[in-house]
């Protein structure tokens, strides 16, 4: 026997395997907070809830409850137990879909996360594309700000993700991979006064007021930084949800809206918005693809991602036009 499992449980009388019914059943009372909820949704006795948690308990050594006449709350000791518990069923499912998936990429399922901008103006067309050449993998992509993507992936909520920054602070946790450079620019109706000075200064643009995305945000993020090396200290007027909502207000002379150039080429087109021309303004940023480190991709993951990367360049004309 391994000597660190010979150590489990300190106290306790732990001589075995870990058992993961055991385990199951404490995360399932974990889950509700009760002995009996978690008994109904297990379709077992309460007792039968309650010695597994004692033999669990006893195993290891540890208090997973404190037992209390309001209720059950869970001790430290179990809110560890709990965390490792979760990762120990995510890799259990991960085996059963990866199984299913051997056939031939026929079945799957593809969690994918994005910020705003990838969300809303990349990955639809490469996820079309996708299921013209898989159509038995379900594809679901959960669009929101690069905060809660990157929460998403570390959480392992989600398979793979491509958000707008570089993500230095997670560079342990995360493998990243710069897929595209995005140019982020200043935008604004052109019956608003500031569309006809010509070129401008940063500081014009800040009095005019800015429109931009919610704390979070890359976009405004990126934007914010490059207005300080600029020499302006940048002073949000509008925050507003979504790039659709950041256009809609420029259009209606609210502002100056802060923007991917990816997303404002029909409203350029269409002559209801322009991108003014302002002193020194050159802000890019790129678009990174994401993955928790060390993590084995499915035969789908692995799938999308290589035709992600084989899409890069017929991508790039796309956007760009």
């Amino acid at each position: 026997m391994p000597e660190q499992q010979k150590r489990l449980g300190g106290g306790g009388s732990s001589t075995g395997q870990l058992n993961f019914h055991q385990l199951y059943i404490f995360q399932m009372v974990a889950n509700h907070l009760s002995f009996s909820r978690a008994a109904e949704a297990l379709e077992i006795t309460q007792p039968a809830v309650s010695i597994q948690v004692q033999e669990l308990e006893k195993f290891l050594g540890i208090t997973l409850f404190h037992r209390r006449p309001r209720g059950l709350r869970i001790t430290e000791a179990g809110e560890a137990v709990l965390a490792y518990s979760q990762q120990i069923f995510a890799l259990s499912n991960q085996l059963l879909v990866t199984i299913q998936e051997m056939g031939d990429l026929q079945s799957g399922h593809l969690v994918l996360g994005a910020s705003t901008t990838p969300g809303e103006y990349v990955l639809p067309l490469v996820v079309g594309r996708f299921h013209q050449v898989y159509p038995g993998i379900h594809v679901e992509l959960i669009i929101g700000n690069t905060r809660s993507i990157v929460q998403r992936i570390l959480d392992r909520d989600m398979d793979l993700g491509m958000v707008g920054d570089h993500l230095d602070e997670h560079s342990n946790e995360l493998e990243t991979v710069d897929f595209q450079n995005d140019e982020i620019v200043l935008v604004a109706a052109p019956s608003h006064p500031i569309a006809n000075l010509g070129r401008i200064s940063p500081e014009q643009v800040v009095e005019a007021g800015l429109v931009a995305r919610e704390l979070g945000s890359a976009t405004r993020q990126s934007a914010e930084r490059h207005f300080r090396e600029l020499g302006v200290s940048p002073k949000i007027a509008i925050e507003l949800g979504s790039n659709q909502a950041i256009k809609q207000a420029a259009v209606a002379g609210g502002g100056v809206g802060i923007i991917s150039a990816l997303g404002i080429a029909a409203e350029v087109k269409a002559g209801m918005l322009v991108v003014l021309d302002v002193a020194g303004w050159d802000c890019r940023r790129p678009l990174t693809l994401i993955q928790p480190k060390e993590r084995y991709l499915s035969p789908s993951q692995r799938a999308f991602r290589e035709f992600l990367m084989a899409e890069k360049a017929s991508l790039l004309d796309l956007t760009s036009a």
